[in-house]
């Protein structure tokens, strides 16, 4: 019994596995940040919103001015109806566009757009 525990303990001492777990674990904690982190990010008026409706109109805010690449990205929800500041404004995004973007850590904030 000694042998294979001896040999589990050398297999996992090798770089490489040892380089694989640490990646997992990065990876896994980065999941479960994204997971907790993205319903904070929508504003519960919009999620009441989205539990009614298929789509909605909303503001997302970034914590910067948004660049051309958010621009392109956010196009890919929805339609761009604006820019205010940090702000974007997107028309038309469905309700599970809206969980998707909130996973983008760099978003602070999406809620209704009037």
């Amino acid at each position: 019994m000694g042998t294979g525990l001896e040999r589990a303990l050398r297999v996992l001492r090798h770089r490489t596995v040892a380089s694989l777990l640490v990646v997992a674990i990065v990876w896994i904690g980065w999941e479960a940040f994204i997971a907790l982190s993205a319903p904070r990010r929508i504003d519960p008026d919009l999620a009441q919103a989205l539990a009614r409706q298929p789509q909605a109109k909303i503001a997302v805010t970034l914590g910067f001015a948004p660049e051309e690449f958010h621009v392109r990205l956010f196009q890919t929800y929805g339609v761009v109806s604006g820019v205010r500041g940090t702000t974007v404004v997107l028309d038309r995004v469905k309700s599970e566009d809206v969980r998707r973007l909130a996973r983008y850590y760099w978003i602070k904030r999406i809620a209704s757009s009037p």
